[in-house]
């Protein structure tokens, strides 16, 4: 007996009807005709030759976002969406991402829970709506402080920093920090941040790696994240950024420090 649904590949021509008349009916329907479409891929949960339901996907550097998701208004409360969204997962999963995020509206997080999708610090508004960034990773983050030192060296080694060749002090100044926040791909450490704190007013984020096979996969924003959340509202939070990463913490709310200048004394040739 054939199934009652089926989850299909579409063009992105196909998608717009639906779209236009459950997303932006008040809009031209040009509105949702957009040149990024080409770029993504859609699927369609289809009962006969009748869409119900869509969504888009856009896959960079082993992150995968979702979006324009749309389910036929009188389809809406059976299920339909979430056979979608469900397969569209699974799918992103076995094409090895490490990351599915999407916009939601801050209204449908618990929807997105289910299927396993968190809540991150960040949120905007748009067009008068707030909305929250959710994400799922097959990156793990962590604050516990189980890692060895034969978890370090590679990450410290392969990023160049100079304290991997003092193995025993490294792990007893990263054990010995304020806080430790660890990334991780199955068992093996691929990123990782520490702080320095009086745990009241002031704070130092003298570490931040990622392995350069999962650089630009969004690890260290995952761990400045957790840390920005933990010293939320301290009044000084400083790091000192090697050139060309000025960009990211720009990003996450830092900027150059006024008129001062930076000043250390310093043993080592990197790090």
């Amino acid at each position: 007996m054939e199934p009652k649904y089926k989850i299909i590949s579409l063009r992105p021509e196909d998608t717009w009807d639906l779209r236009h008349r459950v997303m932006w009916p008040d809009q031209p329907i040009d509105y949702v005709k957009l040149d990024e479409d080409r770029h993504g891929q859609h699927f369609g949960l289809i009962e006969g030759d009748k869409i119900l339901a869509v969504i888009s996907t856009f896959v960079k550097d082993g992150q995968a976002q979702f979006r324009k998701f749309a389910t036929e208004t009188s389809q809406q409360g059976k299920g339909l969406g979430s056979m979608l969204l469900r397969h569209v997962i699974t799918y992103l999963e076995k094409e090895g991402v490490d990351r599915i995020w999407c916009n939601a509206r801050a209204d449908k997080t618990a929807f997105y829970e289910k299927f396993g999708l968190e809540k991150t610090p960040q949120t905007f508004v748009k067009g008068g709506i707030d909305y929250i960034i959710m994400e799922k990773t097959t990156v793990k983050i962590s604050e516990n402080r189980d890692f060895t030192i034969e978890d370090l060296l590679p990450l410290y080694r392969q990023n160049g920093w100079s304290s991997a060749n003092k193995p025993s002090v490294l792990f007893n100044a990263l054990t010995h920090s304020d806080s430790v926040v660890t990334a991780w791909k199955n068992d093996q450490l691929v990123g990782l941040g520490n702080a320095l704190s009086d745990g009241h007013l002031v704070v130092y984020f003298p570490h931040l790696l990622v392995l350069p096979s999962h650089q630009g996969k969004g690890i260290g924003r995952m761990i400045m994240d957790k840390m920005m959340e933990k010293y939320e509202g301290f009044h000084m939070q400083m790091l000192t950024a090697d050139v060309g990463a000025e960009q990211f913490y720009e990003k996450m709310g830092f900027q150059r420090a006024g008129k001062t200048v930076p000043m250390w004394k310093y043993e080592g040739k990197e790090h």
